[in-house]
């Protein structure tokens, strides 16, 4: 059991650094092809902290472990929404801004909604599945988001977002053509080495202990992988970066519900328990009460007293899964 949770520890540490190095690599090749800094900060920078969800996914895919791959997407939005808002909410008061609540959030519950109809509605004998053409149609809502994301940056001209992320961007940027090569390779090593520890190693205490893989992936593998969320949630809350902190968290949790499901159904077809749909209500209660709590707040704030509220509540709920 120790060597287990030991060889998890490691996988987390190779996925952190793993996608830290990609980003890195990823965002220089970028620039060396001359797309545009907000293309690149609203796309790599995105998709970046969830890379170690998406290798996950990959992974637990193609050895068919579809719980843990719906419960990881599942259990890092409800970590994200509670446990990493809730740690920065306690740094410092996070201010919501009127896009992430009039439009943003919405359109993450429009997501988790559309998860719970793709769930419920094909049968394969008697099991529910999300089969490979509605992992398409989740890949396609999840270009369809980036679109719209990029779209709605150019109509406001909001600048003080964007510069933020290019200059997160720009400390990442490597300058070596050397350096970019084995920084990726080194990148893609970590996340495929790191995922393979993590999954292979949640399987076996599950199975060892009596847990279900659903309930593995959304403890231990979903707080895993919400590592750089996490980190990038700290970070900005001491620099007072609410805009960038919510913004991240928000796009990230839309990139789990439909790119890593739609690509993990695209692999291998996924298994949808009926656990997933109350687990889903959650995530839609949980993603409504912020909304709430965040409109009929006049400076449209969560302080520490509302972080340690969110925190408290997402042990709650871990401990009502055992």
């Amino acid at each position: 059991m120790l060597l287990e949770i030991l060889f998890i520890i490691i996988g987390f540490i190779f996925l952190v650094k793993g996608a830290d190095l990609l980003v890195k690599s990823a965002t220089s090749i970028a620039k060396k092809f001359g797309l545009s800094e907000m293309l690149i900060g609203l796309t790599i920078v995105a998709i970046g902290t969830s890379l170690p969800e998406i290798f996950i996914t990959i992974t637990s895919s193609i050895n068919g472990h579809s719980d843990l791959i719906i419960g990881n997407a599942i259990g890092s939005c409800i970590c994200n929404f509670l446990f990493v808002i809730g740690i920065s909410a306690i740094v410092r008061p996070v201010k919501f801004d009127n896009r992430i609540i009039k439009r943003h959030l919405p359109i993450s519950v429009m997501a988790m909604l559309l998860l719970l109809f793709l769930g419920n509605i094909t049968k394969l004998g008697e099991v529910h599945i999300i089969d490979r053409w509605q992992g398409i149609a989740l890949l396609i809502c999840t270009i369809l988001y980036i679109i719209y994301t990029i779209y709605e940056e150019k109509k406001l001209k909001d600048r003080k977002i964007d510069d933020e992320i290019i200059k997160e961007v720009e400390s990442k940027e490597v300058k070596s053509v050397w350096t970019i090569i084995i920084f990726f390779i080194l990148g893609i090593l970590g996340l495929k080495f790191g995922s393979d520890f993590v999954v292979d190693n949640s399987i076996l205490i599950a199975e060892s202990l009596g847990l279900s893989e659903r309930f593995i992936g959304m403890t231990i593998v979903a707080v895993g992988t919400a590592l750089p969320e996490i980190i990038t949630g700290i970070i900005s809350a001491k620099k007072n970066e609410s805009d960038l902190l919510l913004g991240n968290i928000t796009g990230s949790n839309i990139l789990n519900l439909c790119l890593l499901i739609g690509l993990g159904a695209i692999i291998n077809p996924l298994r949808f328990t009926a656990n997933f749909n109350s687990s889903i209500f959650v995530l839609i209660a949980v993603t409504i009460c912020l909304q709430l709590m965040t409109t009929f707040n006049k400076n449209r704030e969560l302080d520490r007293k509302k972080g340690v509220l969110l925190i408290v509540v997402y042990i709650i709920y871990i401990l009502s899964m055992l």
